[in-house]
């Protein structure tokens, strides 16, 4: 019996190791067609993005047989980013304006591998894209939801601001110069608009 059980464990090794191999893989791809779209357009080719990867196109046929597939991939590979960045910021347990401004300026960090129907991929009808996408808005406005209780956000401001807002400074726009530095002020007036601001008979308290 322990002989088996040894037997099953050594044999698991290569397994995880393909696994792993195939992640790898995976994530070359999606971040070489990320590259190349950057780089030509939404009319970068297939071939293109394989060159680029340093796979032979049939290795990316494989993987994705059409454009359509390709791109909910990356459609997913960018819900999943920010899904973790969010609950990165969750773990934090920052007052509500501050997970807000954070999250603002990661996802300019994050911006440029950002591949959503937001930043002019094509809408997905894919199960998968719409419960990510629904998971990601419940945590936002969650995170809205927080700053209103702790007073740190005005009780005005809604997910949809935000999920607009991060849309419009996420993807750098052609020849606007110091994007992260422009990006910067823009949070800082939008942060400023949502705060919460005491009236005057409160700050007399």
């Amino acid at each position: 019996m322990n002989r088996d059980r040894g037997v099953s464990s050594g044999a698991d090794t290569p397994r995880r190791r393909l696994r792993s191999d195939a992640v790898a893989n995976r994530e070359r791809l999606l971040a070489a067609a990320v590259t190349t779209l950057m780089r030509h357009g939404t009319g970068a080719t297939l071939s293109q993005i394989a060159e680029e990867a340093g796979v032979g196109i049939g290795t990316l046929y494989r993987r994705y047989p059409t454009r359509e597939d390709l791109l909910e991939a990356l459609q997913l590979r960018a819900f999943g980013l920010v899904i973790d960045l969010v609950r990165e910021i969750e773990a934090r347990d920052l007052r509500g304006i501050d997970a807000l401004r954070t999250f603002l300026e990661r996802t300019v960090d994050h911006g440029s591998q950002l591949v959503m129907p937001a930043h002019g991929a094509p809408v997905s009808s894919s199960a998968e894209i719409h419960q990510r996408r629904g998971e990601l808005h419940g945590r936002i406005a969650a995170m809205v939801e927080r700053g209103v209780r702790d007073g740190s956000l005005r009780p005005d401001l809604t997910m949809r601001d935000v999920v607009v807002f991060g849309s419009l400074i996420a993807v750098p726009q052609p020849d606007a110069g110091d994007w992260s530095a422009l990006m910067a002020r823009q949070i800082d007036l939008f942060i400023d608009a949502a705060g919460c601001r005491q009236s005057p008979d409160e700050s007399r308290v």
